[in-house]
């Protein structure tokens, strides 16, 4: 990871404000079985990290996994970070 685990975390990649998503839980976990980046479609390898995201909504169990990669890129191009001009 590239930057401090906080910045993964309030990174507001996916952009929640209306959704009514109750119980939301965030978190950074390495990953005991492969997942699908929801952001990519890239798979998400056995021990990568990757943001957990899961909760209610309308009802439902939510669950989404993002590699970090796509976290990364996302700060960079939001401008939450800034990037070394080389």
């Amino acid at each position: 990871m590239k930057y401090d685990k906080e910045m993964y975390l309030d990174s507001g990649i996916y952009g929640y404000g209306d959704e009514d998503i109750s119980c939301h839980k965030e978190k950074i976990v390495k990953c005991r079985k492969t997942h699908e980046c929801c952001t990519c479609n890239k798979e998400i390898k056995i021990g990568e990290n990757a943001l957990h995201e899961s909760g209610f909504m309308d009802g439902e169990v939510v669950n989404a996994y993002t590699c970090i990669e796509c976290i990364e890129e996302w700060l960079e191009e939001s401008g939450q970070v800034e990037l070394d001009e080389e």
